[in-house]
């Protein structure tokens, strides 16, 4: 039961339904109030993938959401074209993906998991889970990044499977942190 008064807002949370909406709107405007202080422009990049989590090539867009300390968390979004296989045809991947740089500096250890989702030319639909182990330098000064990577892809529509892929990236950032 809500009951407003001018100047006064009371919230009564004796009612079961109150409680969980209460806490959401409470953890919201904390969230808000929490990030929403900080004047730190997140980081943003393109780069061009080499094999690695979208196949045989992928262009990506990825942006930083959080960055404590020696560790950054960003996401990605991507697309590919790959040849599947006759039945098949030719595959449209977008990988999309969480990963955490850990390091100080310009030497940086990546680790990431995703979903890499394909959608063929013959309409089939699909789904692998894409992980990423590798190694990131970014310099400070400089909006250019090279990446090399590690980037397992599982399957377990059939049965479970590891298909080992590497690879190799170059990326432009397109804004630099600023504080």
């Amino acid at each position: 039961m809500v009951q407003v008064n001018p100047g006064l807002l009371i919230i009564n949370l004796s009612t079961p339904s109150m409680k969980p909406t209460f806490f959401l709107i409470y953890l919201t405007l904390i969230t808000t109030w929490m990030f929403g202080q900080s004047n730190i422009t997140k980081r943003k990049s393109i780069f061009l993938e080499i094999a690695g989590s979208g196949g045989i090539g992928s262009i990506n867009f990825e942006k930083q959401f959080l960055k404590k300390e020696n560790v950054e968390f960003t996401w990605r979004a991507g697309l590919s074209l790959a040849p599947i296989d006759k039945n098949n045809g030719t595959g449209i991947v977008f990988p999309l993906m969480l990963h955490s740089l850990i390091g100080k500096n310009s030497h940086k250890l990546e680790l990431g998991l995703g979903q890499g989702i394909t959608i063929t030319t013959k309409g089939s639909f699909f789904t692998l889970t894409t992980a990423t182990l590798g190694y990131r330098y970014q310099s400070e000064n400089k909006k250019w990044f090279y990446r090399v990577t590690y980037t397992p892809l599982f399957s377990y529509i059939i049965d479970f499977q590891i298909q080992h892929w590497c690879g190799v990236s170059i990326g432009y950032t397109l804004n630099k942190n600023t504080r």
